[in-house]
């Protein structure tokens, strides 16, 4: 009689793995891997970290349900985000010492071929945008609100499916964070400065972070490596990018009724993305083919759920 084993949920397999790569990175390159502590600490934890716990509670809430499966995936699935997390904070302060050439000027002369698209997006932003105050940080909140609103909607009305979003936002986080040793950039900001100069100002730190690094070597990092864990610079991809056009992917093959909100996040991230200079012109596409290939990846091969490719109904094709 043989016993069958519970398959481990491949986010486990990736978040692991990912992990262990940064440990790798970390012994051959010799470079501190770093904790956060205090102010660094606490923005984690209230953008990332914390909220996860609120997550991890509807899992909980799903297990009452009697929705065993699902509640089984969430709580798997946020822990394993953590851990990528933790681990891309990681690569992104290591980035100058593993590779340190900058593909900046070349940006840069892109966006200035392109500059006609640039001045739209700051006129949007001002205009079009104009009523969400530059304080609200509504950039980053967006982001987060589609993150937390398609796990949830996912979890609770199409569960089928909610394993291969989970795969998919930890596989486009951990390829995202490789993605940004091949071409790296540190952002338009230190040529322009952006319409809102709240960022400004916390570019301007982050670069003073980065200038230390550089300047002072991994020792830097060592000691000063935890007041600074979210200030490491990558231009290349445009993560934020990729995870909002990732949720509108799922969002459009099963769940419609978030499309229209899910595409105004996504325009809005798109237009202040370049706005507030973090990004050059051409993060924007690269971090949409990111999302691209984590999303094909776990429809068009089964992937996410060890199950066979989803197929068509006879007579029907998708969209997307």
């Amino acid at each position: 009689m043989s016993i069958s084993r519970p398959k481990i949920p491949p986010e486990i397999y990736i978040s692991v793995s990912f992990f262990l790569l940064m440990l790798a990175v970390s012994f051959l390159f010799d470079l501190p891997i770093v904790f956060p502590a205090g102010d660094r600490a606490a923005f984690v934890g209230v953008h990332y970290i914390y909220p996860l716990i609120g997550i991890a509670l509807l899992g909980v809430l799903a297990l009452l349900f009697g929705k065993r499966q699902t509640a089984i995936r969430f709580l798997t699935a946020m822990p394993c985000y953590a851990l990528v997390l933790f681990a891309h904070f990681n690569f992104k302060l290591w980035i100058p010492h593993i590779n340190p050439l900058l593909l900046d000027r070349f940006y840069w002369s892109i966006d200035t071929h392109l500059q006609f698209l640039v001045d739209f997006s700051y006129w949007a932003r001002l205009t079009l945008f104009g009523f969400i105050p530059s304080a609200a940080n509504f950039y980053m909140i967006s982001f987060i609100m589609l993150f937390y609103l398609s796990f949830t909607y996912f979890a609770f009305r199409v569960p089928q499916s909610f394993g291969r979003l989970t795969v998919a936002v930890i596989l486009q986080q951990s390829l995202g964070s490789i993605a940004y040793l091949i071409a790296p950039a540190i952002g338009p900001f230190i040529y322009q400065e952006g319409v809102n100069p709240y960022i400004t100002q916390g570019q301007l730190s982050m670069l003073d972070v980065y200038k230390s690094s550089v300047t002072e070597g991994p020792a830097w990092l060592a000691q000063h490596g935890a007041e600074n864990f979210t200030a490491g610079l990558a231009a290349m991809p445009s993560l934020h990018v990729a995870g909002a056009f990732l949720f509108l992917l799922f969002a459009w093959r099963e769940a419609r009724v978030l499309v229209p909100l899910f595409l105004f996040a996504l325009v809005f991230i798109v237009v202040t993305s370049i706005a507030s200079r973090w990004h050059y012109l051409i993060d924007l596409p690269v971090g949409a083919l990111l999302a691209w290939l984590s999303y094909s990846l776990v429809y068009r091969t089964g992937f996410a759920t060890a199950e066979a490719p989803v197929a068509q109904p006879a007579g029907q094709r998708s969209v997307i």
